[in-house]
């Protein structure tokens, strides 16, 4: 993953809360994901909330703004030091770790109860990554807590391939899964997925893709052609246009807890 924050880290810091029209700031988008926060950590009577891959701490703002007791902390985890600076205004307690390697003493040594959050973050450890970071962040997982992740996946094969397409061909190793695939991937590591929900799309436009992974024109032009191809893939995952593209993740929001039965 961090070669992937390599990547992008002119896109980190304060103006993470712009890019893609402002999606990842914007408390209406957030609003299903923050819900179900909100509602299973009274549920769960937890102690603490963790954002997991936080950056500039905007999901963890609007948290705190939907009704979150003070009796509960909030911890903000990220690999990005960029990130981390642009979340320290806020408050929250910060911490510099890796999803895949964190320790739950390091979130939690005074041995609390944790509920953890997630959004748009599984696609970065790759296909080959994903099995691995899920078991791990069950590991950090007590019974009876909870694992509440906005992923993007898909309901299609054909949109997830569509999707790891264009991503290959801008050179990164991030991958998307379908929805029954992750489903299957979450059961098998030892998760119980309590429900999945729908959460809104992201549009990725050209303009901001070739910002955020050095590519010129030609390289969009390339995409274009190679993937407007296929006339099975919808409107709503990959759309042709005059200069170039538009293109869509979808993504869903999964509830789970780990399997004790």
């Amino acid at each position: 993953m961090s070669d992937q924050i390599d990547i992008e880290k002119s896109f980190h810091g304060i103006v993470w809360n712009r890019v893609h029209d402002g999606y990842f700031s914007d408390p209406c988008i957030a609003g299903p994901l923050v819900e179900k926060v909100r509602d299973f950590a009274c549920t769960s009577r937890a102690t603490k909330i963790i954002d997991l891959g936080g950056g500039t701490g905007s999901l963890l703002s609007c948290i705190r703004s939907a009704g979150i007791g003070p009796d509960v902390s909030l911890l903000n985890l990220d690999d990005s030091p960029v990130q981390l600076d642009a979340a320290r205004s806020a408050g929250f307690t910060l911490l510099r770790a890796s999803v895949d390697s964190f320790s739950r003493h390091e979130i939690d040594p005074e041995g609390g109860r944790c509920l953890f959050v997630m959004r748009s973050v599984l696609h970065y450890f790759g296909k080959e990554g994903l099995r691995p970071v899920l078991r791990h962040i069950l590991a950090q997982t007590g019974p009876g807590e909870y694992f509440i992740h906005q992923s993007a996946s898909f309901t299609h094969a054909r949109d997830a391939n569509c999707a790891n397409t264009l991503y290959g061909m801008m050179g990164t190793k991030k991958w998307y899964p379908t929805v029954a695939f992750l489903r299957k991937c979450l059961r098998e590591e030892g998760w119980r997925v309590r429900a999945v929900l729908p959460a809104p799309p992201l549009r990725l436009r050209d303009t901001d893709l070739m910002e955020r992974y050095n590519l010129d024109r030609t390289a969009i032009h390339r995409i274009r052609e190679r993937l407007s191809r296929n006339r099975a893939v919808p409107e709503d995952v990959f759309v042709r246009t005059e200069t170039g593209f538009s293109a869509f993740l979808h993504y869903s929001i999964y509830i789970c807890t780990p399997n004790t039965g």
